[in-house]
């Protein structure tokens, strides 16, 4: 019974009753009386609203926001799966902080009584599938003047665990020991009710990979409460073999039934595979001429016993043909960037794509929209124009490119590209590159679903660095020495990619692993330059592992090595074209480092000086500029590891520590070992429709690299710039020169050796 019903004390709920009394008693006054109809509705008008917004306050009073929310004593089952459980929520981050609540912002749901108890049973109901059959939840309210906070104490106990796991039925097809090692629910495990059921889709998907389109699949299980412990049974009736009888298409009435069946990867005659309908469905798809696809067995239970033909139906919707594709962004090496692309798909049948493609970036530093952004909108160029070479890096980069793609050749597992292109390309501090050419490519999927790709690519250009880099990486210290390997020349390769993606995601992946594995050689035979021929291996690996329900352990291993045959010219060295060369530094690769700065460089001091034609050449003053130059390296050696793991509720906003390992040497360093360099660091993540924005902050405890000193002499005079003959010496004081102090750096050490990365895209 109701306490406050049992003491007798009156109960006033808000109503319209007391709103008509005074309605009615205001009315016999005399300004209703003696004023006209207008008057008296713009005052009942206004006393209604008033009313309303009283009795509203006060009902409103009575309704509390919940604003903490916190879970405790949970360890099988995650804080972000028992609160998606249930209906009650807490309020959002900005109305739970003191200095921002008192503003409103932030959502603040309101406490529900009978929401939350049915809370507590959806949990005791969320345990007891899990096998957590003991498990008690208890109940902490505590109510404020405008508010609860709610915790909810969690005491698990001990599970039931699987003691008894087996398949019956498939030893003929496949055996049970396969089926068990690779099932969701395993012996020794909770039992866990929805694993279960995964269980038994895995079983039947198995069967229906090896030629069983109608698999039953029964599970039963015995449960005894006293001993902790369930026996779990799957018994399975295979059903009868098949094969692919006929393949029907459906779509469009001007569709070519052709172009759809020679991309599916099954074929009349062949074995049914639900796999291989899946893939043939993602083929289809990827040709870009359909916007929807549909590819199952037309058949949903065998025809008789002794059927084994069954039909596959295709069902395809047309999308658009043409597409047009505008972007821009902003990069720390790149400045502004824009791209624009037009894509014809089906272009003259056959379901080929033509896609004809104009990027560019450094838009806004140089030549031919030079605007002077390398000096306050993109500061981190500024140290590109501080030299001539670095100068005409900062001209406009471009790529043109057009490609077009043939979704099969000869087999619905081989498809081909061939791409025209002309680019001028600059990599920061290092090189430009400036070629046009072509590539072939030709992908074969092979029967472990891993794509393997051959190419074959041909380009004439050039190739320019600082002087500092032929200095040291061929001794070669003269300009009209370093000009030969300036020269255009052909570069011809062919290379050999093998790619095995089993990650859950191409941009952010939360589970699975990517291998990759590159080859490419340029050689005279294939049509290079004598002075281009190089053999040029890299091996990279990347692992991610979930931790918890949303946090994510990545590491990634790479390994590349690149050498000549020969080394030309008389040359104690081999000469490896600088485009060529591994550079390590960066925001994807160790962030302690600037772009490009680990690993081989020099350190380039040019002393200019002023000379007066009216006084025979006699200086008047000099001024000194010191650069960095990486001359990149000839292996390379990269490891990283990190942490990801959420800092909202909503997973939009996410935090990350790493540690990066990497190391580059030169053949020409003549056993200088440089070492490994280990530099740890933390970070943010944004989500957005782009991949995640990223910032990332990395201490370098080893300070910058030390390399060969490039000293280089200019006169300036009236009529030109003309430059003596380089020097190059050991760094006595390269480390000097790389610890240039930088904003705090100038007070504390601590942050000259912190580094800064602005990215789009997970690191790895």
């Amino acid at each position: 019974m109701n306490r406050l019903a049992d003491s007798r004390v009156p109960v006033i709920a808000p109503s319209a009753r007391p709103l008509q009394a005074v309605s009615r008693g205001l009315f016999r006054q005399p300004i209703f009386r003696s004023g006209g109809s207008i008057k008296r509705l713009w005052i009942v008008t206004a006393l209604i609203v008033a009313a309303s917004a009283s009795l509203h306050a006060q009902s409103g009073s009575r309704r509390l926001a919940v604003r903490d929310l916190d879970i405790e004593g949970n360890r099988a089952i995650d804080d972000f799966t028992l609160r998606a459980s249930i209906a009650t929520t807490e309020s959002a981050w900005l109305a739970r902080q003191w200095w921002t609540r008192w503003v409103g912002w932030g959502r603040r749901p309101l406490f529900d009584e009978t929401e939350f108890r049915r809370d507590v049973l959806r949990l005791l109901v969320l345990y007891r599938q899990t096998g957590y059959v003991d498990a008690r939840v208890d109940t902490v309210v505590t109510r404020r003047r405008d508010h609860v906070n709610i915790r909810f104490i969690i005491t698990e106990g001990e599970p039931v665990r699987v003691t008894s796991l087996v398949v019956n039925g498939t030893e003929e097809i496949i055996p049970a020991s396969l089926l068990l090692r690779d099932l969701p629910l395993q012996q020794g495990e909770p039992f866990d009710q929805a694993r279960l059921i995964v269980s038994t889709d895995s079983i039947r998907a198995a069967l229906q990979n090896r030629g069983y389109p109608f698999p039953m699949v029964y599970r039963s299980f015995s449960i005894q409460y006293a001993e902790r412990a369930a026996r779990v049974e799957f018994l399975v009736d295979p059903g009868p073999a098949a094969r692919i009888g006929s393949i029907e298409v459906i779509g469009p009435a001007d569709l070519d039934p052709s172009l759809v069946r020679k991309t599916l990867r099954v074929r009349p005659g062949q074995r049914f595979s639900q796999e291989a309908l899946y893939r043939s469905q993602q083929e289809l798809y990827r040709m870009g001429v359909f916007d929807f696809v549909d590819v199952r067995l037309a058949d949903s239970v065998p025809s008789g016993p002794g059927d084994s033909l069954v039909t596959v139906m295709v069902q395809v919707s047309r999308g658009r043909l043409h597409s047009i594709r505008v972007g821009g962004g902003y990069g720390t090496n790149d400045c502004f960037r824009a791209l624009t692309s037009w894509t014809a798909r089906n272009f003259l049948g056959g379901g080929r794509n033509l896609e004809i493609t104009a990027g560019f970036s450094k838009i806004g530093t140089g030549p031919p929209f030079d605007a002077g952004f390398e000096r306050r909108v993109c500061p981190f160029l500024r140290r590109e124009a501080s030299s001539e070479e670095g100068k005409k890096r900062l001209k406009l980069n471009y790529n043109l490119s057009a490609a077009l793609r043939f979704p099969t050749v000869f087999s619905p597992r081989r498809s081909a590209t061939l791409t025209i292109s002309g680019e001028r390309f600059s990599e920061f501090q290092a090189y430009v590159r400036q070629a046009v050419g072509f590539n072939m490519s030709l992908t074969q999927q092979t029967k472990w679903n891993v794509p393997v790709t051959l190419s074959y690519s041909l380009s004439y250009g050039s190739t320019r660095a600082d002087d500092a880099v032929f200095c040291s990486i061929l001794n070669v210290c003269r300009e009209e020495d370093a000009a030969i390997f300036r020269k255009d020349r052909v570069k011809a390769t062919a290379g050999v990619l093998l790619v095995r993606d089993r990650t859950n995601s191409p941009i952010n992946p939360t589970r699975g692993t990517v291998f990759t594995l590159e080859g490419r050689l340029a050689s005279k035979a294939f049509g290079s330059d004598p002075e281009i021929e190089f053999a040029k291996a890299i091996a990279e690996l990347a692992s991610y592992h979930p931790v918890g329900r949303r946090s994510v352990f990545a590491w990634r291993v790479r390994w590349g090595s690149i050498g000549s045959p020969d080394p030309g010219l008389d040359r104690d060295v081999q000469f490896i074209p600088t485009e060529e060369r591994f550079y390590s530094g960066g925001p994807t690769s160790v962030r302690g480092f600037r772009q490009n700065e680990l690993g081989p460089l020099v350190h380039v001091i040019e002393i200019t000086t002023f000379v007066d034609s009216g006084q025979n050449l006699d200086s008047l003053t000099a001024v000194v500029d010191t650069l960095v130059s990486p001359t990149g390296g000839n292996g390379i050696l990269l490891a990283n590891a990190e942490l990801r793991f959420p800092l909202s509720r909503s997973g939009r906003l996410a935090g990350v520590v790493f540690v990066d390992l990497g190391r580059v040497v030169a053949q020409e360093s003549q056993g200088d070992d440089r070492g490994f360099r280990v530099t740890p660091g933390a970070g943010l993540r944004i989500s957005t429709p782009l991949g995640p924005v990223r910032l990332d902050v990395a201490y370098n405890p080893h300070g910058p690299e030390q390399g060969l000193l490039f000293r280089r002499r200019c006169e300036l005079g009236p009529e030109a710039r003309v430059c003596s003959e380089a020097i190059k010496q050991p760094d006595d004081f390269g480390r000097a020169v790389g610890n240039g102090l930088l904003g705090l750096g100038k007070f504390i050490p601590f942050f000259k050796n912190l580094r800064m990365n602005f990215s789009i895209g997970q690191a790895f």
